[in-house]
């Protein structure tokens, strides 16, 4: 009699592991620049840190008006709270920050400074910035 082999049941893959470890190595520090395909649409810019992403839009609102420094506010606090203790150890990466990002959708090209996504949204990555000459 035949014997029955073990199945071993996977789960989906829904984050890519190579991205996550470079989103891992940018929260220490250390910025690559990427293209990120994300349904169709190229984004292209730096890996950013959580922490500096969250520093950078801070930044962006502090002086504008009272909402304005209430977001300031806000997003001082996540960089303080969430990304301060940062270790590739205990994360559960969920976001990708870019900086100096700029989007290609079609024949259009946004620069948008600051960029952050769903890493499982992304399809796609290649290291380099991709330029429109």
């Amino acid at each position: 009699m035949e014997e029955a082999k073990e199945t071993q049941i996977k789960p989906p893959l829904d984050k890519d592991f190579t991205l996550q470890t470079l989103v891992s190595i940018a929260n220490l520090g250390v910025s690559v620049s990427v293209t990120l395909n994300v349904g169709g649409t190229l984004v292209t810019g730096l890996l950013a840190s959580g922490k500096e992403y969250m520093e950078s839009a801070a930044k962006l609102f502090e002086g504008t008006n009272k909402q304005g420094e209430q977001l300031s506010s806000i997003y001082q606090r996540y960089a303080d709270e969430i990304y301060s203790n940062y270790t590739p150890e205990d994360a559960n990466i969920e976001f990708i920050h870019l900086k100096e990002a700029t989007i290609f959708h079609g024949a259009t090209d946004f620069n948008v400074n600051l960029w952050r996504g769903k890493i499982n949204a992304v399809d796609g990555f290649s290291f380099g910035r991709m330029n429109i000459q």
